[in-house]
């Protein structure tokens, strides 16, 4: 255990002032929206795989998907500008804002089967189960 020592020249002990600007970082982190990530679901039924990830404030058009048997990859890229105008003063905002998620399938997948959808923020990605019978049959001659 550290002992904090009181300082008497009334100057600002060093932890206090590590702790202030460990917090001053992780605002400006927040603000910056640093370290975005998709929040995803996956569940399996049957002979089928749901994925779901919210996307909030995300144009269709914006997205990325790109999948193969064992992964599935979700990137997008947007950006939106705000004007507001009178007479003493123009404000001008700019944001954007872009990300890259890789998820691996619970169970590897057929890639030509996936489906997606994008509606009201939230991405649905269905595929179906990579079939994997014994092998198909060969006629011995």
């Amino acid at each position: 255990m550290v002992k904090r020592l009181d300082r008497k020249d009334g100057g600002k002990d060093i932890f206090d002032q590590m702790h202030k600007m460990f917090n001053q970082m992780q605002n400006y982190s927040k603000d910056l929206n640093l370290g975005t990530t998709v929040p995803v679901d996956i569940r399996v039924e049957d002979e089928k795989v749901f994925l779901t990830a919210d996307l909030p404030g995300v144009q269709k058009d914006d997205i990325n998907l790109k999948a193969d048997d064992k992964t599935v990859e979700i990137s997008a890229e947007s950006s939106a500008e705000l004007k507001e105008e009178n007479e003493k003063y123009v404000r001008r905002e700019r944001s954007s804002k872009s990300f890259r998620r890789v998820v691996s399938w619970p169970t590897e997948i057929d890639a030509q089967t996936v489906k997606a959808e994008y509606k009201d923020g939230v991405l649905r990605v269905e595929a179906e189960k990579l079939d994997k019978h014994s092998g198909d049959s060969i006629e011995i001659e």
